[in-house]
């Protein structure tokens, strides 16, 4: 499960932003909403981030995906950090300078102690080099350094010099590695490759646990659907019970031919088959989120879905919400991004697994969440409101519009 993410000089984020989903000690809160690790940890299943478009609600989104592309790209990449491309702070004053990005991972418990073991990984990059990386893990509050690796010096010709440390827990290949990295790669999947023992439960996690939702409209969505639905053909009538569960009764039948699906539509006298690409948009999309929410209630997961409101009714968003933590057994865990307050209405989310995204006075942008705002029992259903009145702020300045463009001559009227 992850606890926090933290990401700085990247897109349109400046100085360092934590989305947080660590629960706070709040008995107001809905408790069937969360893990509970131990007595002092909860961990929130669902995060929203919530504000008008533009003010970098993707970002985090955007961080997740680049860092997964690096770390799991294939091991003979000179040089995964290229995927950094076009993510560099645009207004910061020094140019060249890297992104960083952070991240904390609940990894289960210490065999030894019994205690919460937590790992940290950290990676400062370009698209040229990595400037920095390092991971360390947490045995409740003692800390254990597994690795570090920093830019020393860059020669004129151009190359780049690291130092490394580890730690006296670390377990793999330590120099012979060290020698042959390139600035380019990380440490942590080259080592992975040789499997370290340390490594490659967090170097699993990237690949496996962390699941980036397409949009589900494509061809290459439809290819993961009828992958997933041929390896579960169980999953067949589960998805036909979801779509009647949303009000979409007539779908009575799912069938693959050839790679592709087909869904069969059926009403009181006649039915007829329509192919995935035929459907509509909204069809689609409940189809890829649903059969991502019944990977993740089988194999824990970290479902992310970008515009989670895209195409579907507000209500919608609340039931899909209600299912993913209503079947959710597993410690899976959800973070959406979507414009839409009807995911503050009361019992949909806790006030901690709200956060707002707005943009500064120099056009950075700034995440903070619900639970920093004061409230009291006799307001709590009233989020959805105050929002809209613009207490919290996050909401679209708009402003009076009209087509001025004088046409150029010679141009049809």
């Amino acid at each position: 499960m992850i606890l926090d993410l933290t990401i700085s000089n990247f897109r349109s984020v400046q100085s360092p932003q934590t989305i947080s989903f660590e629960a706070v000690r709040d008995n107001r809160l809905l408790g069937d909403k969360v893990v509970e690790v131990d007595e002092k940890l909860n961990v929130i299943k669902t995060c929203a981030i919530i504000g008008p478009n533009g003010a970098g609600k993707s970002t985090f989104i955007r961080a997740l995906e680049a860092l997964k592309a690096i770390v799991t790209s294939p091991v003979e990449m000179e040089c995964p950090v290229q995927y950094l491309a076009g993510t560099a702070f645009a207004y910061t004053e020094e140019k060249g300078q890297p992104a960083q990005i952070v991240m904390t991972i609940l990894l289960g418990k210490d065999e030894e102690t019994g205690k919460t073991l937590t790992g940290r990984y950290m990676l400062a990059a370009t698209r040229e080099k990595v400037f920095e990386e390092s991971y360390y893990l947490f045995v409740g509050r003692s800390r254990k350094m597994m690795f570090e690796r920093k830019l020393t010096a860059v020669d004129e010709a151009g190359e780049s010099t690291y130092s490394f440390r580890w730690g006296k827990h670390y377990r793999g290949e330590k120099k012979r590695v060290s020698k042959k990295i390139l600035p380019g790669q990380t440490f942590l999947a080259i080592a992975a490759s040789k499997d370290s023992l340390t490594l490659n439960p967090l170097f699993t996690w990237f690949k496996e646990t962390l699941n980036i939702l397409p949009f589900g409209l494509s061809a290459t969505s439809e290819k993961q659907i009828v992958d997933q639905l041929t390896a579960h053909p169980e999953w067949k009538a589960e998805l036909i019970n979801f779509l009647w569960s949303i009000d979409i009764t007539d779908i009575r039948d799912l069938r693959i031919q050839e790679d592709r699906l087909i869904y069969v539509h059926t009403n009181v006298k006649q039915h007829y088959a329509s192919y995935f690409s035929n459907e509509s948009l909204s069809l689609r999309r409940l189809t890829s989120i649903a059969i991502a929410m019944f990977e993740s209630f089988i194999s824990e997961r970290f479902l992310v879905i970008d515009d989670f409101g895209m195409l579907l009714h507000p209500d919608a968003l609340e039931h899909l919400v209600n299912v993913f933590e209503g079947s959710n057994r597993i410690s899976s865990q959800m973070l959406v991004v979507d414009c839409n307050p009807g995911l503050l209405k009361d019992g949909v989310l806790r006030r901690d697994a709200v956060w707002f995204a707005q943009k500064t006075s120099v056009s950075a942008t700034e995440y903070y969440s619900l639970s920093d705002f004061r409230f009291t029992k006799s307001k709590k259903d009233m989020a959805r409101q105050l929002y809209i009145n613009g207490s919290y702020g996050a909401l679209p300045i708009t402003s009076e519009y009209s087509f001025n463009a004088v046409p150029v001559k010679g141009e049809d009227r």
